[in-house]
């Protein structure tokens, strides 16, 4: 199958890149620029076409010499720059789907998975949903968005859906809980919490949240979402268009730290009591995602523990010869 990623040289892409080639695809990767320290022991063993998201040409240009039949839309700009450059933002991250799935009516494409995120979601209301009862969000809960960022996926949802009863192609979902994997920390700002407790840890420097001891959430290892995009791009078939991709699982930043401990055992972290590790000033954003639907439709259980994922990162970064931010 001829498979062609935006946004492959990223944090999930790379992930996504090696999950293919695992399965003996050789996929294409659409980026606007090379930077291939994600990837480097892969090199080779994909295409590179360079390019910015919204060159339509380009887009059906790349589709077209490749003969793709599905398309993997990972690019987009994460929270900080899309909060920080609004107008930017909504290009790259809505119009910039658009813009992908033009192209592929256009070029003839089967299939576009569109990664959302639980941003789609927004801010939560229902109490039952949030600190102490987490009681877990299926796919039918209706948005309430918030952010730039949050607005860009509702947007792009529904142009997908749109898309597909214009003119027939296939268009799937899926919105992913919070993910942590290498690069993070160097490319996705404030979001990449988790990375800097890793990555701290690595570089021995000493990590301290003044708040969070209490607050759960849904934490992802980066190639549990690549397993959950690579199914959801090669199945036959999908009952549904909108996927939840989370472990289901309700985790502290506490459980979180002690899993890099028994990693990395001179780790120095503290984490201070109360709620919002994040700082997000609202609980409205800590949830947990229902996964049964991904479970029953595409296969998909979550298979990294904490401490499993953080032994992956530990060891990626160093195989990689990445160099911690801290």
């Amino acid at each position: 199958m001829q498979i062609l990623i935006t946004g492959a040289l990223g944090v999930n892409g790379a992930s996504l890149l090696r999950n293919l080639i695992a399965r003996d695809i050789r996929p294409v990767a659409f980026e606007n620029r090379i930077d291939l320290s994600l990837v480097q022991d892969v090199a080779g063993q994909f295409d590179v076409v360079q390019g910015d998201i919204n060159d339509l040409s380009a887009l059906i240009r790349a589709l077209k010499k490749y003969k793709i039949q599905r398309v993997a839309h990972l690019a987009a700009l994460m929270p900080p720059i899309a909060e920080a450059e609004p107008y930017k933002g909504f290009n790259v991250n809505a119009l910039g789907t658009v813009s992908v799935l033009e192209a592929a009516c256009i070029a003839g494409v089967e299939r576009v998975v569109f990664t959302s995120s639980m941003s789609f979601y927004g801010r939560l209301k229902e109490p039952e949903h949030l600190h102490p009862t987490y009681r877990p969000v299926t796919e039918d809960h209706l948005p309430n968005p918030r952010s730039v960022y949050d607005a860009t996926k509702v947007v792009s949802e529904v142009m997908g859906l749109n898309y597909a009863r214009a003119y027939g192609i296939q268009f799937v979902s899926l919105r992913f809980a919070n993910i942590y994997g290498p690069g993070k920390l160097a490319r996705h700002g404030r979001v990449s919490l988790h990375s800097k407790i890793i990555e701290s840890a690595l570089s021995g420097e000493p990590v301290r949240l003044s708040q969070g001891r209490e607050q759960k959430a849904d934490m992802i290892y980066v190639d549990d979402i690549a397993e959950g995009i690579a199914r959801a791009t090669l199945a036959d078939r999908l009952p549904h268009t909108e996927y939840n991709i989370s472990t289901g699982r309700g985790e502290t930043m506490v459980e979180f730290a002690d899993a890099v401990k028994a990693v990395l055992p001179k780790a120095d972290i503290e984490i201070g009591s109360g709620l919002d590790f994040f700082e997000y000033g609202s609980p409205g954003g800590y949830y947990l995602m229902d996964p049964t639907r991904a479970r029953e439709d595409l296969g998909f259980v979550a298979r990294f523990s904490l401490r499993e994922g953080v032994r992956a990162y530990v060891d990626t970064v160093r195989r990689l010869g990445l160099v911690p931010v801290d």
